[in-house]
């Protein structure tokens, strides 16, 4: 049996329906009658178990006339048809009969009646169910009513929607298939849907979209492929003379190509510019032997690799070696080949020769040079250490023979400030403070010296040093020696680095010292010591917001006896900081320092040098 779509969802959709709604309903109206059966039966049992104990007095005693009102109050109930009440030894005792209430099955229920143990009388209930099964008759019809008004309202709603939204869009896409089968893809299928349909609807489209440029691409393609073969015979032709002038650019070119046969030892093919290498014809080099007569005899075992044993498919290899000329003269050539199998499986290697005689004769010169420049660095060596012994010497010359008349000069003056100031007018006391001071300032210099010679001499031993603590060791003696300054000093805990202790201590004494002395003028002086990350590596830092300096004269800072400040401003020698550059860099290290004119400085040092 064949069905339209129509009707094969609509009976589809009135199965599922019908069905779920035929035995939900079911189910419901056997449960409503079950219900009220057992209550018509609970309500027969109470009624009996009523009329038993009211009938107790009047059957103990034999008046009938008090049992007439409980019995007239049972019979009120509309499902009660007879209630009969007898005496166990006289009989019928009470009665009372309504047969045109019956309307369905009467249902009987009878119980002794007892009193002190004794059986007196017995009651016999009878209750039609009539009136009951008429309401589950009316619920039925009702129920059934209901739903089929249900059925026909939803039967019009699903033929509308499924007209609307199923079968006119269905008939939409055949139309469109059809038109896509007659190939006319010029106009196109507008879907503004977003369902199941709209999206096939879509689909369509694309698939028109792609016919309509698939047609179109294989229309250019056939062009294309016409004009393809005209200039395949130009391209062959070009390949063809490329292939010449290929042919002659290699052989135009100091590089010797060739290609041999393993199995033979010779050459099947030699550029021409063999003939240049060696002096030797063609024909000489494509002869049997070639390579065993005119290799030299302790390179031989280096061809014997590449020609009697087996080298992986395209691995290149190389080797040096030397050939002997027709002239008799040595000729050093590089031979780099590749193993390539031919069409039927054999070895074929091919490669080429480069002329490297000059550059091993530079090689010779570069050895012979090598082991002269080992020389002349063991006459440099000593020299260095004759150097060191004349500076060590100079170095005591300044310690003793110039401190002696500094301290003379300087003892003397003092001498005439103490015992002769009397003598003296102001201006002659002045120039002795300027004799003294100068002499002080000329020791601080030599002392200066000193230290900056000896830190290019002294070995370096590292260990791990704890900068934190050094660092506020160092602050705390600065407070003693200047109790009346007040500067706030920040110091970042547990910085520990690898470094000599004693070259280390001195650096951070002069960077400390030189952020303690800058700030003198700040009314809020401030220090920092610290680390961060600078280009990957771990950088260390004194900060403070001192006096500063222009960054244009950076360059200076670090050396000797440099000074971007006037002695009148702050004191100093200016070799501070030529110590630190000294220490950092005996470390393997850096330092340099940022800042701005009355806005402090920044000075930063990084020590990469590990314990040894």
């Amino acid at each position: 049996m064949s069905l339209t779509l129509r009707r094969a969802v609509v009976l589809a959709i009135l199965a599922g329906l019908l069905v779920p709604s035929l035995f939900i309903g079911y189910l419901t109206l056997q449960r409503q009658e079950d219900s009220l059966l057992k209550r018509l039966s609970e309500d027969h049992n109470r009624i009996t178990q009523i009329l038993v104990l009211g009938m107790q007095e009047p059957l103990w005693n034999l008046s009938a006339e008090t049992g007439e009102p409980l019995l007239e109050s049972v019979m009120g109930d509309e499902r009660i048809i007879r209630v009969i009440v007898q005496d166990a030894t006289l009989g019928p005792f009470l009665e009372r009969n309504r047969p045109e209430r019956r309307q369905g099955k009467l249902k009987t229920i009878s119980q002794s009646v007892t009193k002190q143990g004794n059986v007196i009388g017995k009651v016999t209930v009878e209750m039609d169910d009539g009136g009951a099964l008429a309401q589950i008759d009316q619920q039925q019809r009702y129920s059934l009513l209901t739903a089929g008004f249900q059925l026909l309202g939803s039967l019009a709603l699903i033929l509308v929607i499924l007209q609307k939204r199923v079968l006119n869009p269905l008939q939409r896409l055949m139309s469109e298939s059809i038109r896509l089968a007659r190939r006319d893809l010029a106009t196109p299928f507008e879907w503004k849907r977003q369902d199941e349909i709209g999206k096939l609807g879509q689909s369509l489209e694309i698939t028109r979209q792609s016919l309509h440029s698939l047609f179109g691409e294989l229309e250019t393609k056939n062009r294309e492929l016409q004009a393809d073969i005209q200039q395949r015979k130009q391209i062959e032709h070009a390949l063809r003379s490329s292939e010449d002038r290929y042919r002659r650019l290699v052989e135009s070119t100091n590089v010797v190509p060739w290609e041999a046969n393993p199995a033979e030892w010779r050459f099947t093919y030699v550029g021409p510019q063999a003939e240049i290498l060696l002096g030797f014809p063609l024909h000489v080099w494509y002869s049997e032997g070639f390579l065993t007569t005119y290799l030299h005899q302790d390179d031989r075992h280096l061809a014997y690799k590449l020609f009697a044993e087996g080298q992986d498919r395209d691995n290149t290899i190389e080797f040096e070696c030397r050939m002997l000329g027709a002239n008799g003269k040595v000729v050093w050539v590089m031979l780099v080949a590749t193993m390539i199998p031919d069409e039927a499986g054999e070895r074929h290697l091919q490669g080429y020769m480069i002329d490297i005689s000059a550059r091993k004769s530079t090689e010779i010169e570069l050895d012979h040079y090598r082991n002269h420049l080992e020389e002349l660095v063991e006459q440099r060596t000593k020299a260095l250490a004759a150097a060191n012994k004349e500076l060590e010497a100079f170095s005591y010359s300044v310690s003793h023979d110039l401190r002696a008349p500094l301290r003379s000069v300087d003892g003397f003056s003092q001498v005439l400030l103490e015992d002769y100031s009397d003598k003296l007018d102001e201006a002659g006391r002045q120039y002795l403070g300027r004799i003294r001071r100068a002499t002080q300032n000329m020791s601080n210099l030599i002392d200066d010296l000193l230290n900056l010679s000896k830190l290019t001499r002294s070995e370096i031993n590292t260990q791990p040093v704890n900068l934190s603590d050094m660092a506020t060791e160092i602050v705390s003696e600065l407070r003693q020696a200047y109790p009346d300054r007040e500067v706030a000093v920040t110091i970042m805990p547990n910085l520990v680095t690898d470094a000599d202790p004693k070259l280390i201590r001195l650096a951070m004494q002069n960077l400390l010292a030189n952020a303690w002395k800058f700030t003198g003028k700040s009314p809020a002086a401030e220090i920092r010591f610290g680390a961060t990350q600078v280009d990957g590596q771990n950088a260390f830092y004194v900060a403070d917001n001192g006096a500063g300096f222009d960054m244009s004269y950076a360059d200076k800072l670090f050396g000797a006896f440099q000074r971007l400040h006037s002695p009148q401003e702050f004191e100093g020698s200016g070799v501070g900081l030529a110590i630190v550059q000294r220490i950092v860099n005996r470390h393997s290290g850096r330092v340099w320092a940022k800042g701005a004119l009355n806005q402090g400085a920044t000075f930063y040092f990084t020590l990469p040098r590990q314990s040894s």
